[in-house]
């Protein structure tokens, strides 16, 4: 056991230090890109499709043009005030049109949208039509939105999402130096109850504890891909060339989907850091943090049973057997093994906390870690269940097989 827990801890100390230098690979809203990957370099073709942009009029404006564009099903309680954080942006150097799509709410999502185009003329509503077969429900609000986006770059967010002040300057200056392609990145999470502090966090811990994040813009493999549909950022051709919402439309996790999609056909995706400039609160209470991971983990890890139980296994081995060995430890007064297994615990735990405070949380969460790894555990085999027997998930009322 006290050799286990040696090895353990040697791969803990491995693993903290690629974090470290992993996070330190994020690019940053609002600078440019130009100078961080050589992956995409603009084509006769792109330099082609700018030219019939400027000359068919969409670039005859002084201003380039930003789409922002909202799915909302029952978002009474939050489409007003991210609409609101989304108005008060500065716009000085682009304008801006906002596009609602009420996907069916049966609260009063629409009313408080309405009170808002009251005040502003830039937010223009829209009611979804009947959900095809074959659609996920945001696939379609989504896909009916671009029909009526007039912009330069289109921006993807959910209504539980709230920009600062500088966020759509920011935004547009990064999408500038990238050209074409997708931009992506995870808001700054709020969070409440006590399941949201545990889980929450982890979302973004996956990704900077595995996913090389450079790799995300430097390489065409779609395997090497992160992004949210939280805060999603793509140009009209590179969505157009992709296929769009319509070639992802019976995906559960369509934003992974559409990423993929714009790197097979060779534009650049990235991942970058949108803490200063985004923030949201994606859930409300545990069934809903619940609920809402597992809809998406299992079919994240491509509903693959081995992969699934991998994970498992890995987090339990990384993060829970090291505090079952020290209970062990001070049971038989094995100090060797306390030592170790008081290491490794410390380890694990000073990772989290370096990526929640990257990520702009307190650094006191990352003392959940072993509670955070069993129940991320605990979700992936209620997900995998759930896939595997047909009962399918729920979300919003609608549900996802």
């Amino acid at each position: 056991m006290l050799l286990i827990m040696q090895v353990l801890t040697v791969w803990l100390a491995i693993q903290l230090l690629f974090t470290i230098w992993n996070l330190s690979r994020m690019p940053k809203l609002g600078k440019s890109l130009s100078s961080q990957s050589t992956y995409y370099q603009p084509s006769a073709d792109s330099h082609d499709q700018a030219v019939a942009d400027h000359t068919s009029g969409k670039d005859q404006r002084s201003k380039p043009i930003l789409s922002i564009m909202i799915p909302a099903r029952n978002e009474e309680i939050n489409i007003r005030q991210c609409l609101e954080s989304v108005l008060n942006c500065r716009t000085d150097s682009i304008d801006i049109e906002v596009l609602v799509m009420n996907d069916h709410s049966e609260d009063r999502t629409v009313a408080e949208i309405q009170q808002v185009m009251q005040q502003d003329d830039r937010v223009r509503l829209f009611h979804s039509d009947p959900l095809p077969d074959g659609w996920m429900g945001k696939s379609y609000a989504c896909h009916q939105l671009v029909q009526h986006a007039q912009g330069n770059w289109w921006l993807f967010i959910d209504a539980d999402v709230r920009l600062e002040v500088e966020g759509l300057e920011a935004a547009m200056v990064t999408a500038r130096s990238q050209g074409k392609g997708l931009i992506s990145g995870f808001p700054r999470m709020e969070t409440g109850t006590w399941l949201e502090k545990i889980l929450v966090p982890m979302m973004s811990f996956v990704i900077a504890y595995h996913l090389p994040i450079m790799m995300v813009r430097r390489s065409r493999s779609p395997f090497f891909v992160a992004v949210t549909g939280a805060w999603l950022m793509i140009h009209p051709d590179s969505y157009a060339r992709s296929g769009g919402h319509e070639g992802i439309s019976t995906q559960i996790v369509e934003d992974m989907e559409l990423a993929r999609a714009v790197k097979r056909i060779g534009d650049p995706v990235t991942l970058a850091n949108v803490q200063h400039y985004t923030s949201a609160r994606m859930y409300r209470n545990a069934g809903q943090v619940w609920e809402g991971y597992k809809k998406n983990i299992f079919v994240g890890a491509g509903r693959s049973p081995l992969l699934a139980i991998g994970i498992s296994i890995y987090y339990a081995l990384l993060f829970i057997l090291p505090v079952i060995t020290l209970i062990y430890s001070l049971c038989t007064l094995d100090t060797m093994l306390i030592g170790w297994s008081l290491l490794s615990i410390l380890i694990g735990m000073i990772t989290k906390s370096i990526i929640d405070v990257y990520h702009g949380k307190p650094i006191w969460m990352g003392i959940y870690m072993p509670v955070s790894a069993a129940c991320l555990i605990g979700i992936m085999m209620d997900s995998w269940r759930a896939g595997a027997n047909g009962t399918g998930y729920n979300w919003k009322g609608r549900n996802y097989g």
